[in-house]
């Protein structure tokens, strides 16, 4: 049995998320509310991993997620204190004491999508240029030292609110689940 206690290395937490069928488990787990039969936990797994649905899948692709499952991932992440698994009802679960993982698995959901605030930020400059050298007022006001002065100056806030964001810990720098 798993302590309660038990906290994950760096290096152990790395080990158990190189094999994508655990980086899936986790995921798959994490979006259920309450625990999940193992078999229709290997059906998901198996139609992600051969790209079709669950119910075009072969009963050997149902088999081999299966079997993995329950002979090698289901035990090493139970181990690890990151899953509640019973192998008598079949029923597994992510345990809610293992938000360490949580980055490692997120699916980019909570991201910002940095991108395009940059591009909007682009978009109005390159308009406030476009109107100072087509000449429509009140953009004609602008020089060219205050006008590059705008641009820069809004990239560089955005860059720093985008720099805090990520230093008080946003979700930006999650990576995906990965390819099977």
């Amino acid at each position: 049995m798993v302590e309660e206690d038990t906290e994950l290395s760096r290096d152990e937490m790395f080990d158990i998320l190189s094999s994508s069928r655990r980086r899936y488990t986790l995921y798959y787990l994490r979006q259920q509310d309450q625990p999940v039969q193992l078999t229709d936990l290997a059906e998901e797994l198996a139609a992600w991993e051969n790209d079709t649905t669950v119910a075009d899948l072969s009963s050997q692709a149902r088999k081999r997620v299966y079997v993995s499952l329950y002979q090698t991932h289901a035990p090493k992440l139970q181990e690890a204190g990151l899953i509640t698994y019973d192998a008598d009802t079949g029923e597994i679960s992510l345990r809610e004491d293992a938000p360490e993982v949580e980055p490692f698995i997120s699916n980019g959901d909570d991201d910002v999508e940095w991108f395009r605030y940059y591009g909007a930020v682009a978009l109005v400059n390159a308009l406030l240029l476009i109107g100072v050298v087509a000449g429509i007022p009140p953009f004609t006001a602008l020089t060219p030292i205050a006008l590059g002065t705008i641009v820069i100056s809004s990239f560089l806030l955005l860059s720093i609110v985008h720099g805090i964001y990520r230093w008080r810990g946003g979700n930006d720098s999650s990576f995906e689940i990965g390819e099977p």
